[in-house]
């Protein structure tokens, strides 16, 4: 980050990513200088309570919430809230911790027209995208790497060169939507993808891939991005050959990031390439390898790598963790409450036509049965929405794809529900705060009108949803999108 360059009233949020070790620690500070909600004590009673971290539910619970902070968790009759303290009555009601989800592109796709646009890339843009991760339970989404450079907003125009960083505004008492974390940006072979791929930083060259990874470094980012991948057999103008980050690119990004003590997640869809990526270092990946079947050889090397872990984005076109559905069938999902909430029923109407068109395959195909192949080897996999828009909404994805988890790769409720909050905060570095519901966690949750491990689809039934302590109001955020879809509809 160009530090010279920003402006005073920023200064508070980079001095405390500074002196923060790691993304928890950033957090930390961020919620350190949050105002002080003290007096606002609550207890919530009578919920059926899925703690995020594995463990069996408590049928009947009780919890203390004190401004943002959950102060004791036990059972009705066992906890003794302060005189004047609120209640809430959840009989009937199942809590779970909100998602942490560590894989999304926000900033482009404008969820009402449809179009994805770099000029869509506003601050406005940023929280509305934040608000509806909120809507649909998110505690936090993590941008993995294609932030904007050159950012063009009246708060950050004298600071074109870095990428917007929110981690430090999302924390605050007045923010209405998921927290925000970001990579920056990703390196890849120029030239690849859509607007997105644009803001990459465009790497031909072992020096420029280490240029990049010191620009980040010095950006106080903890991870690097690296897609490799040659957007469905995209080919280089002059050289004629398929366009895509090279191995030397790669190893000298991954040798620099683990010289400055940065982690490194691959963006990686085919066996030979994460295989040579694991030999040189790579500490995680996303995306299922998709080409072929995984093989022996990969699982014994994961296994000789007990930290590494996989952000499978199983479902990134929504099709969806349902039942095989064939040709011709509409996806029953289309009139969940959820999805008709986040996006405007002409664009439902369009997508549906088109998801009739083609089948989903059972298991999710090759790239379900590897998945699956890596949970039953004891690999760590945890949650990612990969939510971009379009037919990637904001904040559906996560239950999409909990629901692929348990269809798909094997897992039981308890287990997806834990990749998606317990085991998520921990690979973010953030389970000091969010991830699981115990004494001195972050009052993060999500009410469900029904049970998630009875049904894994039930995680859609969201009654309330809490971020720092407060009710996210769902129906105001509803009642702005309805009112925008009808706008755009008046238009047609």
């Amino acid at each position: 980050m160009r530090w010279s360059k920003m402006k005073p009233l920023l200064w508070p949020a980079v001095i405390a990513a500074v002196v923060a070790v790691g993304l928890s620690g950033a957090f930390a500070g961020a919620a350190a200088q949050a105002p002080a909600t003290a007096q606002r004590v609550t207890l919530f009673e009578g919920g059926r309570l899925i703690v995020g971290n594995g463990s069996p539910a408590i049928e009947r619970s009780a919890f203390i919430v004190q401004g943002r902070t959950i102060t004791s968790v036990g059972r009705p009759g066992e906890l003794q809230a302060p005189a004047g303290a609120a209640r809430v009555d959840l009989t009937g009601k199942t809590v779970m911790p909100a998602f942490v989800d560590t894989h999304s592109h926000i900033g482009y796709m404008n969820e009402v027209t449809n179009k994805e646009s770099e000029k869509n890339f506003t601050h406005a843009k940023l929280l509305d995208d934040l608000d509806r991760f909120a809507f649909a339970g998110a505690a936090l989404t993590f941008s993995l790497g294609s932030d904007m450079p050159n950012f063009i907003d009246a708060r950050y125009s004298d600071n074109p060169d870095t990428f917007v960083d929110l981690r430090d505004e999302s924390e605050q008492d007045s923010f209405t939507g998921a927290r925000y974390f970001t990579v920056g940006r990703g390196l890849a072979w120029p030239g690849t993808g859509n607007p997105r791929s644009t803001t990459f930083y465009p790497v031909v060259s072992p020096w420029l891939a280490q240029n990049a990874v010191r620009e980040l470094y010095a950006q106080k980012v903890k991870f690097i991005k690296l897609w490799v991948e040659d957007r469905n057999g995209f080919k280089d103008p002059k050289s004629k050959e398929r366009a895509v980050l090279t191995p030397e690119s790669y190893r000298a990004a991954i040798a620099e990031a683990h010289r400055l003590g940065m982690k490194t997640i691959g963006h990686v869809k085919t066996l030979v390439e994460i295989k040579d990526m694991l030999k040189a270092g790579l500490d995680y990946s996303t995306h299922p390898i998709g080409d072929v079947p995984i093989d022996d050889e990969l699982l014994a090397m994961l296994e000789e790598r007990p930290s590494f872990r996989n952000i499978p984005a199983l479902t990134p076109a929504g099709i969806g963790g349902s039942a095989p559905r064939a040709a011709g069938q509409r996806p029953e999902w289309l009139s969940d409450p959820l999805l008709t909430s986040l996006k405007c029923p002409a664009f439902l109407d369009q997508w549906g036509q088109s998801l009739a068109k083609r089948e989903t395959p059972a298991g999710g195909g090759v790239e379900g049965q590897n998945v699956a192949r890596l949970h039953k080897a004891g690999v760590g996999l945890v949650l990612g929405s990969h939510d971009a828009g379009g037919t990637r909404p904001m904040g559906w994805g996560l239950h999409m794809e909990i629901e692929a988890f348990v269809n798909w790769v094997g897992m039981t409720p308890n287990e997806a529900i834990t990749s998606a909050t317990g085991d998520a905060a921990k690979f973010m570095g953030v389970d000091n705060r969010l991830g699981t519901i115990a004494a001195g966690k972050g009052a993060d949750f999500i009410v469900l009108d029904a049970n998630p491990l009875d049904d894994i689809r039930n995680t859609r039934k969201i009654a309330q949803v809490y971020l720092r302590g407060k009710q996210v109001d769902r129906a105001a955020m509803k009642t702005r999108w309805a009112a925008e879809c009808q706008a755009a509809a008046a238009t047609q």
